[in-house]
């Protein structure tokens, strides 16, 4: 359930579904292995069941000796073969990534008619998430994404801590003060000139270091920029992230 949330949280962050769309056709069009992108489904109860490992009989210990030769005559058809019925089904996946491909272009349409906080377009996100989620991606291609995600939180993280050592270390702004005061702000520039121009004692110090408050902010405006997202929609994805 956990990796379901995860996943279901990835799909809300801008272009991690479309790459793994581009991984399934670069496979699937290149001579690639399924098998370099997914390994399974986590909904085994909706009808379709995912791939399960061979377990292999009890072996007998004499009889294994005795079939060593022949054994090592056919090892590598084998692993071939054993590779070939243990990866996923590429009927089921045409299915899967089938669906999800077509949702993803109806979530897009609508996101670009009425904005991503529109309630048509967060219906469509859901339905894009709802199928996107129970795909068990190998763990090169989930850690990928997960980084994708974390990074832009990573760059977040980076200019509000930049942003609180100009305001507190700098400025002699109470933490309390910053903590009350700024998030909700992190994009408006008329936040730094607001305080300025107060009666604190620590304003005209805010006032010495406000262009340097600006350049973190307008940083924080272009990762919300690059990633279509809000500073408050990137925290609340990486949060769901780190619940599941």
């Amino acid at each position: 359930e956990g990796i379901r949330e995860v996943m279901s949280a990835i799909a809300h962050f801008p272009g991690t579904v479309d790459h793994i769309l581009s991984e399934y056709t670069r496979v699937t069009t290149e001579g690639g292995r399924l098998s370099d992108v997914l390994s399974g489904y986590i909904d085994p109860d909706d009808g379709i069941t995912p791939p399960a490992a061979e377990v292999p009989p009890p072996i007998d210990a004499k009889a294994a000796k005795a079939d060593d030769d022949s054994e090592d005559d056919d090892a590598e058809a084998s692993d071939d073969e054993e590779e070939a019925e243990s990866g996923p089904d590429p009927v089921i996946a045409a299915q899967r990534f089938g669906a999800v491909a077509d949702q993803m272009e109806i979530t897009r349409k609508a996101l670009k008619k009425h904005g991503r906080h529109n309630k048509a377009a967060v219906a469509e996100l859901l339905a894009l998430a709802d199928l996107f989620m129970p795909i068990k991606l190998v763990p090169k291609q989930f850690e990928a994404l997960v980084e994708r995600v974390r990074s832009a939180l990573d760059r977040l993280r980076q200019q509000e801590r930049a942003i609180m050592q100009l305001c507190v270390r700098d400025a002699r702004m109470p933490r309390a003060d910053f903590l009350r005061q700024f998030p909700g702000n992190e994009v408006d520039e008329s936040w730094s000139d607001a305080l300025a121009k107060g009666k604190s004692k620590y304003a005209e110090a805010i006032g010495r270091v406000q262009p340097d408050i600006i350049r973190c902010q307008q940083k924080l405006t272009a990762l919300e920029t690059e990633t279509g997202l809000t500073i408050a929609e990137i925290k609340d994805i990486n949060r769901r992230m780190s619940i599941g």
